[in-house]
């Protein structure tokens, strides 16, 4: 293992042969495409503004990629390479370093909407992400190469198995008995904290619960939304933003940070809340501003 750590090193000590400020102000760039501030803004785009079923499977299938990358962390607990070699690291970087969670996050989120949306442009588009988001964390010295192989390695997994469950089982929010639906989604989260917590597991764990509720209310109302012309679509995202920053920033002034009384169940409770405005109370606020169009309620997703 300590001949990998070297060949690692050594690999990211070569590369920053070349560094400059504009190159490390690209990167810097590059890797904030795999921070949640980004996610946060890209899944409710998809799902409002572009195809209301496309952000809502890679909405899911991201969030569960979160939380199988927090306990192979724990399981492996691997060291980033500048805890060996510090004078490396150019950004900010916390907890074990394999699997890559930005590696396996983008090719999770760009391989779902590459598959998707099958277009040429987008395909090209979401392997160069893909490429470019997992190079920039070895460049700034925060993991190394074999992190974002790992990254990539269980990201194609979790993407092989979304596909089985989306396209092969047909999963259907709407037919069913709604009694049990809303018990299985209330024992979700129980069950999965139960075998890990962390703030990042408690975070997406709480948002997949959001959002099963939001398509719980959508089978029982609408259905899905789909977007008007490009002025109602920007004027819906800038809506939609709105209630995620009173969520999201808001809440988190007012509710117990962390390290106080009840910080992991304010937090559990700001994200469902964003999981439940993202799929389900801006969409219908969407409709009955007339920015949207209501669907059929037998859309499967």
């Amino acid at each position: 293992m300590d001949t990998i750590f070297q060949w690692g090193l050594n690999f990211i000590t070569m590369i920053q042969q070349i560094d400059t400020p504009l190159l490390d102000s690209f990167f810097r760039a590059i890797t904030s495409l795999g921070d949640e501030l980004f996610y946060l803004l890209l899944f409710p785009f998809l799902l409002w503004c572009v195809d209301f079923y496309l952000g809502i499977r890679v909405g899911i299938i991201f969030l569960l990629s979160v939380y199988f990358n927090t306990g192979l962390k724990e399981i492996f607990q691997q060291p980033r390479p500048f805890e060996i070699l510090p004078e490396i690291q150019k950004v900010h970087a916390y907890g074990y370093g394999f699997p890559s969670g930005h590696a396996q996050s983008s090719l999770v989120v760009w391989g779902s909407i590459a598959y998707w949306k099958r277009q040429i442009w987008i395909r090209n588009l979401s392997v160069l992400l893909i490429l470019l988001i997992g190079f920039s964390r070895i460049y700034l010295g925060v993991h190394f190469p074999t992190d974002i192989l790992g990254g990539w390695l269980f990201g194609g997994l979790i993407l092989g198995l979304s596909y089985f469950i989306f396209l092969k089982i047909k999963l259907d929010f709407i037919q069913g008995n709604m009694i049990f639906k809303i018990i299985g989604i209330t024992l979700f989260p129980v069950i999965l904290l139960q075998i890990q917590s962390s703030p990042d597991i408690i975070s997406s764990v709480a948002a997949l619960t959001g959002i099963g509720y939001g398509l719980l209310f959508f089978s029982s109302s609408i259905g899905g939304i789909r977007p008007g012309h490009w002025l109602k679509r920007l004027f819906s995202f800038l809506v939609g933003v709105i209630g995620i920053g009173i969520i999201y920033l808001g809440l988190k002034l007012v509710l117990p940070s962390e390290g106080q009384s009840f910080y992991q169940l304010s937090r559990f409770f700001r994200y469902l809340l964003l999981g439940i405005w993202i799929s389900f109370g801006a969409p219908w606020l969407f409709i009955r501003m007339g920015l949207a169009r209501q669907v059929e309620k037998n859309h499967e997703i």
